[in-house]
């Protein structure tokens, strides 16, 4: 009888526990992805090469399904330890940033354009809660 009891209590327990587990892999598929980076350019970096470097980020939009929302700016501040400039990208969800990060588009924008003038850099991502 008290196997038949833990059995039961085992087989509810089970069944609860995986439509919760589920349902937050869902939730996790739909919170938005955030990718923020921080760059911190060699002395000598010009105002053009961080045009450029401005210019083929932001083209990123229309290359990379997933992403919604992409900018990038100059520190006014100066209390950002020398980095001088951020990209924030806002994605779908987290399989959009992870293509986006392997996408032929973004590693080509990096070789050509940011790794030749690139001093630091710093990168976070997070998922958006709603």
């Amino acid at each position: 009888m008290k196997k038949y009891i833990i059995t039961l209590l085992v087989l509810f327990f089970a069944n609860i526990a995986i439509p919760v587990n589920a349902q937050n892999i869902q939730k996790a598929d739909k919170e938005k992805a955030v990718h923020i980076v921080l760059f911190k350019f060699k002395e000598g970096t010009t105002p053009e090469q961080v045009q450029n470097i401005k210019n083929e980020i932001l083209k990123q939009k229309g290359t990379i399904q997933g992403l919604l929302e992409i900018s990038f700016g100059e520190d006014f501040t100066s209390r950002a330890k020398g980095f001088t400039h951020a990209e924030v990208a806002v994605f779908k969800d987290r399989k959009s940033l992870e293509d986006f990060n392997i996408s032929e588009y973004h590693k080509q924008l990096i070789v050509t354009y940011i790794k030749p003038v690139l001093e630091d850099i710093l990168v976070l991502d997070y998922q958006q809660k709603k």
